[in-house]
């Protein structure tokens, strides 16, 4: 998740500024606790203890729930997302005037060809049968919250209604919650993962695991599968494409053919010839720890 370094995120920075906090952050990250196995482990009163949680849970780091003990009921904490990109950001450049936005479910995907551990799933059922790529096209897939495959590739129309005026488009950004697909769950197992952009390969993105340790802030309470995944975002521009922060390639934004007649064309692929062919699991509205599906941002200059 981004956190943007201004004063509009002031309880964050405050939460993180005590090393009690720190502590309770750090003995959450393996399971989740309640007050009393905090205090005990911290050697502090459950007062104390509970006073922290609750800066934490202001600045939406932890999440607590209510749930029921041998003797009444119990405080259960956790941490809401294990990890954050800290972004410095100038102030606006007056040349820069207007952003667009769109949002594409995961379900709503073009074409695909898959192969492997596959399948798609709603927040309710799972849609059809695990491992059977031919439930790709079943009709419940525009309702789709996550999808996964071993190998392959799957396509996303981006449309053309969003490109008018290309020539003022200065960057293109596209976010997902992305996560490799292992058998099972494996927090350790790499996943080389590529996109493409009407052709054009723009960069790619090594997934550092398959994550199911802990719950998915937003995955359902059924769910017994991959719980969440990592936010990227691929931003491209003229200097070129930079995942994460980080240039991935020297593709710049005039080579993505762009234009106001034809959608283009966004490919996720997880080739099985590649020294990670890891799988990949996309995460959308419903599941995982970012409620959305794929985000387009367009600005203009």
């Amino acid at each position: 998740m981004e956190i943007k370094v201004n004063s509009a995120n002031v309880l964050f920075f405050n939460a993180l500024a005590s090393e009690t906090r720190l502590k309770i952050i750090e003995n959450l990250l393996p399971e989740h606790k309640n007050i009393k196995e905090l205090a005990h482990e911290l050697q502090l009163s459950s007062t104390i203890v509970a006073k922290h949680i609750e800066i934490l849970e202001q600045a939406n780091i932890v999440k607590c729930e209510n749930i029921k003990a041998n003797r009444g009921t119990q405080k259960v904490c956790r941490v809401i997302l294990t990890d954050y990109h800290l972004v410095f950001e100038q102030k606006a450049n007056n040349s820069l005037q207007h952003l667009q936005q769109f949002e594409l479910a995961i379900g709503h995907f073009s074409a695909y060809s898959v192969s492997g551990t596959c399948g798609l799933s709603t927040v309710t059922a799972l849609i059809g049968v695990c491992d059977d790529p031919r439930y790709f096209s079943h009709p419940e897939r525009y309702n789709a919250g996550i999808v996964w495959f071993a190998h392959g590739e799957i396509e996303y129309n981006l449309p053309s209604f969003m490109f008018e005026n290309t020539e003022r488009i200065s960057e293109l950004e596209i976010s997902l919650e992305l996560c490799s697909e292992a058998p099972g769950i494996n927090e350790n197992f790499l996943s080389d993962i590529y996109f493409n952009i009407n052709g054009v390969a723009i960069g790619q993105w090594v997934s550092p695991g398959d994550f199911g340790k802990l719950k998915g802030v937003y995955t359902p309470k059924w769910w017994y599968l991959t719980e969440y995944g990592k936010l990227v975002t691929i931003k491209i521009n003229d200097a070129g494409t930079y995942i994460n922060g980080e240039l991935a390639s020297r593709t710049k934004l005039a080579e993505l053919g762009l234009s106001h007649t034809n959608d283009a064309k966004f490919k996720i692929i997880s080739p099985q010839q590649t020294s990670n062919p890891g799988g990949v699991n996309i995460f959308g509205k419903g599941f995982g720890n970012y409620d959305q599906g794929i985000m387009v941002n367009i600005l203009r200059k």
